[in-house]
């Protein structure tokens, strides 16, 4: 037995060994990318047996066997399979699992299976590993090639999107409305009358002759009356001919007198007041001191041109007012109205005068009207754009009868609402062909509008400019085109054949296209899928193992794609060196996939998957090697001494 126990020992030193050779190449690859360390399992030599157990009999109990092992042996060194951390090189063709799976490269005979996405281009422009020089296998089983030079065709434009919002706030179609700056006014004078008492003459016996009078709240002038005691109506109102702003009638039949004041409306005032030294004047002609004032009110198609209050002076039979400006259209029209009744005359009210304006312009494309608070007004016949004046006001001959107001633009004319917004279509050329789009809303339906295409005639011609019908849902989403076709057609010079683009609005019943909602017009052409031709920029992977190519035009291109290798026992792999593995039987066959299916993981660009090896747990291992190399040498040491006093036994 003591023989044994040397054996045992030395089988103890040749695991332990065995366990520092483990850890030691898992730690001398602690920097290795893509490497999975290993961990080292031990197991028991089969047991000498001194005695079989035998179980319970009558009074006897049953005995345990006694056996004694002979040591230990490597029964397994295990790959780990766990995901390893990440670091980032920012390089293109390095590239790392994340997850399950192998990238596969091949030498032409035979497939390899690696973690390391370390890869480049040849001088042939395939992808190779750069550790071995094995080139990388793509989805399909061939060479993965990367075209450093490659061109890509120009695609023309087959479909236009549009995102956006149409008013729902109708702001047109409008007509042009041009309105007096002011109102009229119809307005009476400020007045005083008075007829002498008895039927006959004024008596100012014993009184002085001063009066004195304010008009319109000027300075009061005074008036001499001529001597008396006794004076008909007419002597007195020859004495205030000299009044400014006053108009006095005399009737020396009835010796009456009418004071009142050329200004009309309730800015005419009238004051009479004794002068000094003659108190009781007023009295004595049946006169007051009085504050006199006049009254207005909004004129009437019925009142009379004197009566305005904007006048200087009433107008006389015979008086002109000039009427001008233009039509709607731009023509011109002039004409002028002559105040008075019967022939040669025009007429005296303002309704006569809107007549006359009508007359004189073109009454298919305006009118003129009187508004109920006294504007006149000129109103275009159509919803559009207008180009029109007009002009009221005195010639020389009887300037300042009347101010006659400016005419001002109270409503612009518009078209029909419009929102405008432009893209640029691709041909099959390559060529960029800016073109506009116009949304019009239709006149007799609110909630359709119209579309409608220009091009430059130097860019070709538009075979199918329009599309109509363009119908809109009560909640404000698009519904649909109902007017037979969603595609606009275009010949570009230079090309012969006919190029349809199709106009996407969104979807019916949603809000991802075109909406009609609120009064902000926000829609346009956001994006069509034309592009012009284009050289490779750059290339990389994406999380499926696509190889993509960047062009210069913006475009990006799949050329090609990783195969993935799954087996159903990664730890059954074999090593081959360079960090790659080949398949065994316990491996079972790859499985040939892509990144993200069957299983496989996806695939990280610009990283390499660095070593899985825990060095902290290596060094707990590494000092449980060493104790039991240690207690299995002093096995052997013990066993040693046992001996030399058995041989020493017979001495």
């Amino acid at each position: 037995m003591v023989s044994t126990a040397l054996f045992t020992g030395l089988s103890g030193l040749r695991v332990h060994q065995n366990y520092i050779d483990v850890i030691g190449n898992n730690l001398a690859n602690v920097s290795t990318p893509g490497f999975r360390g290993s961990r080292a399992t031990f197991s028991d030599i089969l047991s000498y047996t001194v005695r079989a157990g035998s179980g319970p009999s009558g009074s006897f109990g049953g005995l345990n066997p006694i056996q004694i092992g002979h040591g230990a042996v490597m029964a397994s060194v295990d790959t780990d399979v766990n995901q390893g951390t990440f670091q980032d090189t920012g390089r293109p063709f390095d590239i790392a699992m994340q997850g399950k799976g192998f990238f596969t490269l091949s030498d032409g005979l035979q497939t390899f299976y690696t973690r390391v996405g370390s890869f480049g281009i040849d001088s042939d422009r395939t992808l190779v590993d750069l550790r071995s020089g094995l080139r990388v296998m793509s989805a399909t089983g061939g060479n993965i090639t990367v075209p450093v030079a490659d061109t890509l065709p120009a695609a023309p434009t087959a479909n236009v999107e549009f995102q956006g919002n149409l008013p729902a706030t109708v702001g047109g179609p409008l007509e042009e409305i041009l309105q007096s700056s002011s109102a009229l006014k119809a307005g009476v004078a400020a007045m005083q009358s008075t007829t002498a008492p008895g039927g006959g003459q004024f008596n100012t016996t014993g009184l002085g002759r001063t009066l004195l009078v304010s008009v319109n709240g000027g300075a009061q002038q005074s008036v001499t009356l001529p001597a008396g005691p006794l004076l008909n109506a007419s002597d007195i109102a020859a004495a205030f001919a000299s009044v400014t702003g006053l108009e006095v009638t005399a009737d020396n039949g009835v010796q009456s007198l009418d004071f009142a004041t050329v200004r009309l409306g309730q800015n005419a005032t009238l004051k009479f007041d004794d002068g000094p030294n003659s108190t009781g004047l007023l009295a004595a002609l049946g006169m007051n001191a009085t504050l006199d004032s006049g009254a207005e009110s909004a004129a009437l198609g019925t009142t009379d041109l004197g009566r305005l209050t904007a006048r200087n002076r009433a107008y006389a039979v015979g008086d002109r007012i000039t009427v001008s400006g233009n039509n709607p259209d731009g023509t011109v029209f002039s004409d002028t109205f002559v105040y008075g009744s019967g022939a040669g005359r025009n007429g005296t009210t303002i309704d006569d005068l809107l007549a006359f304006i009508n007359g004189t312009i073109n009454s298919s494309q305006a009118a003129a009207t009187l508004t109920s608070d006294g504007h006149i007004r000129f109103t275009a016949a159509n919803k559009e754009p207008a180009d029109m004046s007009l002009f009221v006001g005195d010639p020389t001959g009887n300037a300042g009868t009347v101010n006659w107001p400016n005419f001002t633009v109270l409503q612009a004319g518009t078209g029909p609402d419009q929102a405008v917004t432009s893209i640029a279509v691709i041909d099959s050329q390559g060529r960029s062909h800016p073109v506009s789009l116009t949304f019009t809303r239709t006149t007799a339906d609110p909630t359709i509008w119209d579309l409608e295409a220009e091009i430059d005639s130097a860019e070709g011609t538009i075979n199918q400019s329009s599309i109509s019908q363009i119908r809109f849902n009560n909640d404000g989403s698009f519904n649909v085109i109902g007017g037979g076709t969603n595609t606009l057609q275009f010949t570009w010079n230079g090309i012969s054949t006919t190029q349809t683009v199709t106009v996407d609005l969104g979807t019916s019943g949603q809000f991802d296209g075109v909406a009609m909602l609120g009064n902000v017009t926000t829609v346009a052409a956001t994006d069509q899928d034309g592009y012009g031709p284009g050289t490779l920029l750059n290339a990389g992977f994406d999380d499926l193992g696509q190889l993509t190519g960047y062009y210069t035009n913006g475009q990006t291109q799949v050329l090609d794609q990783l195969r993935i290798s799954m087996f159903a026992n990664e730890a059954g792999l074999l090593r081959e060196g360079d960090t790659v593995f080949i398949e065994s039987p316990n491996s079972n066959d790859a499985i040939a996939t892509t990144a993200g299916a069957a299983g496989a993981g996806s695939v990280r660009s610009g990283s390499l998957e660095n070593s899985n090896v825990d060095i902290a747990r290596e060094f707990v291992n590494l000092i449980e090697a060493q104790r039991g190399f240690q207690a299995n040498s002093r096995v052997i040491t013990t066993t040693d001494e046992i001996l030399a006093e058995l041989i020493n036994i017979v001495r």
